[in-house]
């Protein structure tokens, strides 16, 4: 689903910036606990291992990819990313975990961190991207050509012997335990069912195109902001290359 781009996506870190960044916080939480004489040993972040659970935009407007749903049903293809900072701080004893995590009056570790990654970095508001992303999708959702094709979905998965008013009422059905690892027969020919419906109606196309339409027009009404957001991200990597770079030549302490 590699053809599913946005624009909000050129603002967002890639796997390979995310192991940079993730990294670097790991480093300076180390060394951060290590001058409280706790030594703890995080496991590093590996760029193709996020590639490996990040879906992208191929679930953004659910199922939609014909061989995943054939083996998966609506379960994800791939596991959702791992909290990697709880499976490994959870073990720790409750004192170091209190230096890590810190209370509202006296930061831990981990806030500290992330200040000095963020520190002489330009100001950009990451929740307001965020907020965005899902308006632009909620608000395509109500486009009339988006519309028009869920109705043509509806119509072509009754004819498939699945009656749902809507994509959302399929994968939410009661019969698909998404929690649990099991995926029935039935639940991977209704999954499949429902992908080529959403592709034969148009209503991946369509939903997809309206959505882009709205973040180009935020993009263009907010360049001040997109502005931001990428100087921010661009120092933040340079920022946290550069600490790597150090710790590899045996320079940070």
């Amino acid at each position: 689903m590699s053809e599913l781009v946005l624009p909000f996506d050129a603002y967002k870190t890639t796997p390979e910036q995310r192991a940079v960044l993730g990294n670097a916080h790991n480093q300076l939480v180390v060394q951060c606990m290590r001058k409280q004489g706790i030594t703890i040993d995080p496991p590093a972040e590996d760029a193709a291992a996020i590639a490996a659970v990040d879906p992208g935009n191929s679930r953004r407007y659910g199922v939609a990819d014909i061989e995943a749903a054939k083996i998966y049903g609506y379960h994800l293809a791939r596991p959702p990313s791992p909290d990697t900072t709880g499976a490994w701080a959870g073990k720790l004893p409750k004192p170091a975990r209190h230096r890590l995590y810190g209370t509202a009056a006296d930061r831990g570790c981990l806030d500290r961190a992330t200040l000095t990654l963020d520190k002489g970095s330009a100001k950009a508001d990451w929740p307001w991207l965020s907020l965005q992303d899902s308006l632009t999708l909620e608000q395509a959702a109500k486009d009339p050509s988006v519309t028009a094709a869920a109705k043509r979905w509806e119509t072509c998965m009754g004819q498939a012997g699945h009656s749902y008013p809507a994509p959302e009422a399929a994968i939410a059905d009661g019969r698909w335990d998404l929690d649990k690892p099991t995926v029935t027969e039935e639940e991977k020919q209704t999954a499949t069912a429902d992908t080529m419906c959403k592709w034969s109606s148009g209503l991946v196309v369509a939903w997809f195109s309206a959505d882009a339409e709205l973040q180009r027009a935020v993009v263009r009404d907010n360049a001040d902001r997109f502005a931001a957001l990428r100087d921010n991200l661009k120092q933040r990597v340079a920022r946290a290359s550069a600490l790597l770079a150090e710790h590899e030549g045996g320079q940070v302490r």
